[in-house]
């Protein structure tokens, strides 16, 4: 049997390859399809030969289909559909319950294909910030949430969230819990080399793309009278602006950015870096993929206190700070000053980056994919 999966792309393939975002097997958990067709909407995608790892094992098509908006969606759905009856995929996936993900609900209504959706994000959290800081994407927003995220989630087959935070987005909209199916990290790739020994400048690593949701002025602006060096992996269009921010605090000795690490060469900075600190927002997420890695490389980690009721389990294996610099603050130097308080953190956050195995969270997509064929079999 020729398993095929039909996957309609977040964003277009060629912007993962130029962040070093290539993973093995991330459309295709466990090798369970023959075939992988993405659809992405830009001009002209990358080739697929230079992404093949994405696949696995299977053949790998990618089908660009220009520039998509709330504006041409009508007139785009057609030509989508008849290119995905074409495909003729047992599976429709999609990553959000935006307009991707609208045009993957249509199709898979459409056609009568089972259709998978995971969330990413907070959606209604990030509502309210574009409310403060962007009221024209705040009003596109809330057309999504009214007219397109409602016929996602409504006729999607299943739904999983990475986050708990997610849990109460999805059930204002359907009344019904998702499955919580947490982002995947490779534990060898990231496993300490050995005892994690402190500089006697630490070393503070932040890792992720430089917007407003991610609040590196409050990290920049914690360490500006402390003894460390902090270093931001991350790329954005806050990247000048935080720039621009180190100047005016005088800590250009203290920060250094880098845009972007290919990710084979990630690691080498958590294993080199003595603490962990992301100042994203709770409202918005739970546990992004660099608090995973940071896990798994056994470091301290300072983190925001999770929405009340919303805890994805980190209480032993990470520190939580307020949403402010003072806190952050407080937070590292804790850690910098109480070895105690280090070596805890550093095994606890081994032991709990084990919940965040790729194969455990591998095989539980492969089953699920698995699931929604055979219920689909029954059906014909």
């Amino acid at each position: 049997m020729n398993l095929k999966l039909c996957v309609f792309s977040n964003d277009p393939i060629i912007s993962y390859f130029n962040k070093g975002e290539i993973k093995s097997r991330y459309f295709n958990p466990g090798n369970i399809f023959d075939e992988i067709h993405i659809i992405t909407f830009i001009d002209d995608d990358i080739d697929s030969s230079k992404v093949k790892m994405l696949a696995g094992n299977a053949t790998l098509k990618i089908y660009s289909m220009g520039n998509l908006n709330t504006l041409n969606l009508k007139n785009k759905k057609e030509k989508i559909l008849d290119l995905v009856k074409e495909i003729n995929p047992d599976v429709i996936r999609a990553y959000n319950s935006k307009l991707e993900g609208w045009l993957a609900a249509y199709c898979s209504k459409k056609l009568c294909k089972p259709f998978f959706v995971s969330i990413h994000a907070q959606y209604d959290g990030y509502r309210k910030l574009m409310r403060k800081k962007n009221f024209s994407k705040y009003l596109i927003l809330q057309y999504s949430r009214k007219f397109i995220e409602p016929f996602v989630l409504k006729n999607a087959d299943k739904i999983t969230g990475v986050y708990k935070i997610i849990e109460s987005y999805i059930y204002d909209i359907i009344k019904q819990q998702p499955e919580i199916l947490y982002n995947k990290i490779e534990l060898d790739r990231f496993k300490p080399k050995q005892k994690r020994i402190f500089n006697k400048k630490p070393i503070i690593l932040s890792v992720s793309r430089l917007t407003s949701q991610k609040n590196h002025h409050i990290i920049i602006q914690a360490i500006k009278n402390l003894d460390v060096h902090l270093q931001i992996i991350g790329d954005g269009e806050l990247l000048y602006p935080l720039q621009k921010l180190v100047k005016e605090l005088s800590v250009e000795n203290k920060v250094s950015f880098i845009k972007s690490v290919n990710n084979n060469e990630i690691q080498t900075y958590y294993q080199s870096a003595d603490i962990f600190a992301l100042a994203y927002d709770p409202k918005i997420e739970g546990v992004p993929i660099p608090v995973l890695e940071a896990l798994a490389s056994g470091m301290p980690i300072v983190i925001p206190e999770p929405e009340q009721g919303y805890s994805d389990g980190l209480e032993d294996a990470a520190l939580f700070a307020k949403l402010e610099s003072d806190s952050f603050k407080e937070q590292f130097i804790k850690i910098i000053d109480d070895e105690e308080c280090r070596e805890i953190l550093c095994v606890n956050a081994i032991k709990k980056s084990r919940h965040f195995d790729t194969n455990n969270i591998e095989n539980r997509e492969k089953e699920i994919y698995q699931e929604l064929i055979d219920t689909n079999n029954t059906r014909i």
